[in-house]
């Protein structure tokens, strides 16, 4: 009988420096490959040179020369699938729950991977619908847009994407929430947030805190994006949330100069526009396949927009939201600068009459905001200008919503068009707040609006539309006086 041993290869770390090891032996590694030691303890394979592989230790572990590593099966090192949902787990794919285990790992850990060219990918033409006036009908978001959420801290952006996720409720998408080095009870509060809710039927959350290693915080970004892709290629619509890519970048730049890389402007790493724009631009719409709608943060210490890594993001994204503390603390909500956002794809995912009314909107706001302005100075105002700022504070307020409201794409066109109608001549802001529920659930459900809400996605113009509103404008009245 044959005596057959197996053979594998066995490395050695020749010296470490903090998480950073160098090893010599495993001739076979490549970049990316993730390598065990005795204890099942891993690293991630960085760089190979002539003579040494270098990696990062991914987890918690004290790592001196002379200790062995070995290759680990390159095509099991991830389990993906349905069982991820209303899950916690972290960059290297492991449950940190408390809910149990998974299946056996089915997937290789895919992190450099290319975005698809042109060629690969379909117009964005199907939008994201939030359940907010301020999103749905005048900043739109399209299914597969790379859309920015960017402002100070505690001024709305993480309570926004955790609303957006909550109100796919019934929109057949899969939502995955990456936690990126975030403190330990900031994304307890995001997992608690997110999975008491039916949200936890689809929704999966990559949480990696700021007391884990910094390999799995610096690869924590492409895990997110490595399931979005897998449920991407099934055919699914996916919204990725990766909060936030300001602290993903300080830890990239900690990285980089651990490993003695020459530092670039304020410190951070030549390559960090690459890095981060190298995982932006696999989000899109695919051609045979589903959707990936990314909505990346940057939460920032001050509002600025003019440092690196904010005009880098911004430069790959297709627009973005600016969010103020300012309008946060007062109690608005979305917390959005409307002036101050952009969205250059979305307004192709909407009818005709959405594209006319938030050109309508939007004018509203500025003309107001510059009459108030002027007004400010002790100017006196004509009737024109009065009517101006009067139409704008109705449009604020209905722009303004609980962050549990959800309001559909039809009842927002209507709600947004009674400012633009004979209902808000002689009416105050205090008109509308007092019958606000009224009014959304005649928008919502009223048999006799029916036609209204048939025509948001119809061919007519945002004139004509109006006109059908002020048919039903007495309707709004009797339901306002009952």
């Amino acid at each position: 009988m044959l005596n057959t041993t197996l053979e594998k290869e066995i490395g050695f770390v020749r010296s470490n420096k903090h998480y950073l090891i160098s090893i010599e032996g495993l001739p076979s590694a490549h970049v990316y490959d993730v390598i065990r030691d005795e204890d099942g303890n891993r690293a991630l394979v960085t760089a190979l040179t002539h003579d040494t592989v270098e990696a990062m230790v991914l987890d918690p572990m004290e790592t001196k020369p002379g200790k062995q590593f070995e290759l680990s099966d390159r095509d099991k090192q991830f389990s993906i699938g349905n069982h991820l949902f209303g899950r916690v787990i972290n960059a290297l794919g492991d449950p940190i729950d408390g809910k149990g285990g998974f299946p056996p790992k089915n997937k290789p850990l895919a992190l450099d991977v290319e975005a698809l060219g042109l060629a690969g990918r379909s117009g964005i033409t199907r939008q994201l619908v939030t359940g907010f006036s301020l999103l749905d009908t005048v900043l739109p978001i399209g299914k597969g847009q790379r859309q920015l959420l960017t402002g100070p801290v505690r001024s709305g952006t993480e309570t926004l994407a955790r609303q957006i996720i909550k109100h796919q409720v019934g929109e057949d998408m899969v939502c995955i929430y990456a936690a990126v080095g975030k403190p330990a009870p900031y994304i307890q509060e995001a997992v608690s947030d997110l999975l008491k809710t039916d949200a936890a039927l689809f929704t999966i959350i990559v949480a990696v805190s700021a007391d884990d290693p910094t390999p799995q915080i610096r690869i924590a970004p492409s895990v997110a994006l490595m399931l979005a892709e897998h449920f991407c290629d099934e055919g699914k619509d996916v919204l990725l949330v990766v909060d936030d890519f300001y602290t993903h970048a300080k830890y990239l730049r900690e990285a980089a100069l651990l490993e003695g890389r020459l530092p670039g402007r304020e410190s951070y790493p030549g390559d960090i526009f690459y890095q981060q724009a190298h995982l932006i631009e696999r989000a899109g719409s695919f051609e045979g396949k589903g959707t990936i709608t990314m909505l990346p943060m940057l939460q920032t210490d001050i509002e600025s927009y003019a440092d690196l890594i904010t005009t880098n993001i911004m430069g790959t994204t297709d627009g973005h939201l600016s969010f103020s503390s300012t309008l946060f603390a007062q109690g608005t909500f979305p917390s959005i600068v409307e002036d101050e956002s952009v969205t250059r794809v979305g307004r192709h995912t909407q009818s005709v009459v959405q594209k006319q009314l938030s050109t309508a909107i939007l004018s509203i706001l500025a003309d107001s905001k510059a009459q108030e302005r002027f007004a400010q100075f002790g100017t006196q105002l004509s009737e024109a200008a009065q009517a101006i700022i009067h139409t704008g504070k109705i449009v604020h307020f209905l722009l303004d919503q609980d962050e549990n409201e959800r309001i559909s794409p039809e009842a927002q066109v209507i709600l947004l068009s009674l400012p633009l109608s004979s209902i808000s001549t002689d009416k105050e802001v205090s008109f509308f707040r007092k019958n606000w529920h009224v009014l959304v659930d005649a928008a919502e459900n009223h048999k006799a609006l029916e036609n209204l809400r048939t025509a948001v996605f119809s061919e007519i113009g945002h004139t004509d539309f109006l006109s059908l509103v002020e048919k039903q404008v007495p309707l709004f009245y009797k339901l306002c006086q009952a």
